[in-house]
């Protein structure tokens, strides 16, 4: 936004400096040289004759060439430049003021053949006025269209700011149904089984829910927040399986040192849950996640088993877990992160590294 506001100013800003230089060229012409009566007369006629072409500029840019997309638009386009070029021919010619004549031997060497036979003896006629007030135009032109390819540019970036704004929500909003729908199937799981374990299983879940609902509502969070919650999500399934499952869980680093975007590590665990476990005997999950403080790097690792009748892409099977991950780092953290999936035999592992 502060880069935004700076380029408009900036472009309100160039103009106006080419064109205090532009007003001040004549009194570092050799105008200055000539005799007091004819260098004040001729100094007010050159920059009235300039003030003239900024106006003219002016007018082109924001008022007549936007007309030139209009329908009959080159027409009275046309027309309308014809009207400002007689305008300017008629105010060099009636509104510039009085300039003395003087003996030919005062004026500079090459006498009077460099002023034109107007009004007052020096104003230029129609051909000579019609070089400046063609560079104008053309500059005037040129600066227009680079005002409308800066102002289509700005356009595209916010339809694409708007359109990623727009995935990203969409896709958090996916991830967090599909985890509650699994967590839910767990609390199921309990409720057959009339377990003890079903109240500190609903408190480990008021938990998950309130960083779900009030914590993670923001583009980042605290990456000991998101640690915090993961470690809550695997100590509810290990409420659930109880000694069904080995689960080795390994974090190191200072995680309360940075940020992270919110709901990003758990879909990596919810994954091996659900291929890790159920017809397997004595599944195994290890879930590495380290902090490279010095690189500012964040490394996770998630390594269950698989029975040999899962073929296929383990990404693609899980739905929209890993899928919808994959596309939030593109959008977050794009060109720093690593993404690999391996698998080999029984064994599936996640291998991921961000830089944050």
């Amino acid at each position: 936004m502060h880069k935004t506001k700076y380029k408009q100013v900036l472009h309100a800003l160039v103009p106006m400096l080419i064109w205090l230089v532009v007003l001040s060229l004549p009194f570092f012409s050799r105008v200055v040289n000539l005799p007091p009566e004819m260098r004040n007369g001729l100094l007010k006629s050159q920059v009235l004759t300039n003030v003239l072409l900024i106006v003219i500029f002016y007018v082109h840019t924001y008022l007549v060439y936007p007309l030139k997309d209009k329908k009959n638009g080159m027409v009275i386009y046309i027309t309308l430049l014809l009207v400002c070029f007689v305008v300017f021919i008629i105010a060099n010619r009636f509104l510039m003021p009085e300039i003395p004549r003087f003996p030919r031997h005062d004026f500079p060497p090459g006498g009077t053949d460099h002023f034109g036979k107007g009004r007052h003896g020096f104003m230029p006629g129609p051909p000579m006025a019609f070089l400046p007030f063609a560079f104008v135009i053309m500059v005037s032109y040129c600066y227009k269209l680079y005002l409308d390819k800066q102002q289509q540019e700005r356009l595209i970036a916010e339809r694409e700011r708007i359109h990623l704004k727009t995935e990203l929500e969409f896709l958090s909003s996916q991830i967090s149904p599909h985890f509650m729908f699994n967590l839910l199937n767990t609390l199921v799981g309990m409720a057959r089984k009339k377990s003890e374990l079903m109240e500190p299983s609903l408190i480990r879940l008021s938990q998950l829910m309130r960083y779900m609902l009030y914590d993670n509502d923001g583009k980042q969070i605290n990456l000991g927040k998101e640690v915090d919650y993961l470690k809550n999500y695997i100590n509810l399934q290990l409420l659930r399986f109880a000694d069904d499952v080995r689960i080795e869980l390994q974090c190191s680093g200072p995680f309360e040192r940075y940020t992270i975007a919110p709901m990003l590590l758990i879909p990596f665990v919810e994954n091996a849950f659900k291929h890790g476990i159920g017809m397997l005997e004595d599944p195994i999950i290890i879930i590495k996640l380290a902090l490279d403080e010095k690189e500012g790097k964040l490394r996770l690792q998630v390594m269950n088993e698989v029975v040999a009748a899962q073929v296929g892409s383990p990404e693609r099977s899980s739905g929209i877990g890993l899928a919808n991950v994959r596309r939030r780092l593109e959008l977050l953290y794009p060109g720093r992160f690593v993404f690999e999936i391996k698998r080999a035999d029984h064994i599936f592992l996640i291998e991921l590294e961000i830089t944050l």
